[in-house]
């Protein structure tokens, strides 16, 4: 069996579909999973083991008038690539965004196509064959899970995620005590300055992370920080795609979120992660002297006693 997932090139929304892949394989033997998203994207969620399959697709030109040749052609070119996946009625095509151009990409086409309904915006249900009502305060972890075992047909009997990827051996050197993402911090530019203050007078190996390459979207930027993350002792970030990439790989750290939505929309960690990603939203241990203080002491008490 397979099935067909529309991606949206926002590497922080899309990171999470992860673990409804796990719980997909799990529950469906011999499943493939297909994606169908911007080349970065699709770099970096075909990483997961079940991804057999991925089709590059022009963002910008989906988004061309329909009467446009250049519209005509990437459809024709998308048809061409699906080839006879659409003409096997066990294949499902799931939309779990609803975006402009994952709409335009799934609209009249044969088969199953399946998305989010829209309360607000019936209208848009109607490129679907089916819809599934995902409650909007469902994390967005869990509704992405919830949407895949409704359209696959199995029960979630483990709410702590998986995102499919194995613990790194703790044996592997690491070279960086903690990497820093300033991105979506709470903070003013002051008391980020604060911040670095701190740590410059602590005697810690310290990666900043730059996703400011104009040239490259935010998640070839991110597939090329993956070994900083994946090695790093410990992170500090915003709610954004490094967060939730340490937190698919198990990394430890403290991810600072915009008041009362640490438990809406911060981090999940993976299941086995032995140290999680904490969420934090509240005053004073949001503030910069406090977050500094509490990672040096982290990581002191880790040089001691690794």
């Amino acid at each position: 069996m397979q099935i067909l997932v529309s991606l949206v090139p926002n590497p922080a929304e899309v990171i999470p579909l992860w673990a409804a892949f796990t719980d997909a394989k799990k529950a469906v033997p011999g499943l493939e999973i297909t994606l169908i998203g911007s080349k970065g994207i699709n770099a970096c969620m075909r990483r997961h083991p079940a991804v057999a399959r991925h089709i590059d697709i022009d963002e910008d030109a989906w988004l061309k008038p329909f009467w446009s040749p250049k519209y005509w052609r990437v459809r024709a070119e998308l048809q061409h690539q699906l080839g006879d996946a659409l003409k096997d009625e066990s294949t499902s095509w799931i939309d779990p965004y609803g975006s402009p151009v994952s709409r335009a990409t799934i609209r009249n086409r044969p088969g199953r196509r399946v998305g989010v309904s829209r309360l607000d915006r019936p209208r848009l249900n109607r490129d679907y064959a089916s819809v599934f009502p995902i409650p909007p305060e469902l994390h967005p972890v869990q509704a992405l899970r919830v949407l895949f075992a409704a359209e696959l047909g199995y029960s979630l009997h483990d709410l702590e995620p998986d995102y499919g990827f194995l613990p790194k051996s703790d044996d592997a050197p690491t070279e960086t005590d903690i990497v820093v993402d300033m991105r979506n911090l709470p903070w003013t530019e002051d008391e980020k300055l604060q911040f670095r203050n701190r740590l410059a007078d602590a005697p810690l190996s310290i990666a900043c992370l730059d996703y400011a390459n104009p040239d490259l979207d935010e998640a070839t930027q991110l597939l090329g920080h993956w070994p900083l993350i994946e090695d790093a002792r410990y992170l500090l970030t915003g709610i954004n795609s490094t967060a939730w990439l340490a937190a698919a790989l198990g990394r430890p750290g403290l991810c600072l979120c915009p008041t009362d939505q640490a438990s809406s929309q911060g981090v999940i960690s993976t299941h086995w992660a032995r140290q999680k990603i904490i969420n934090i939203d509240r005053p004073p241990f949001n503030e910069p002297h406090i977050v500094a203080e509490s990672i040096v002491q982290v990581l002191n008490r880790h040089r001691q006693d690794p």
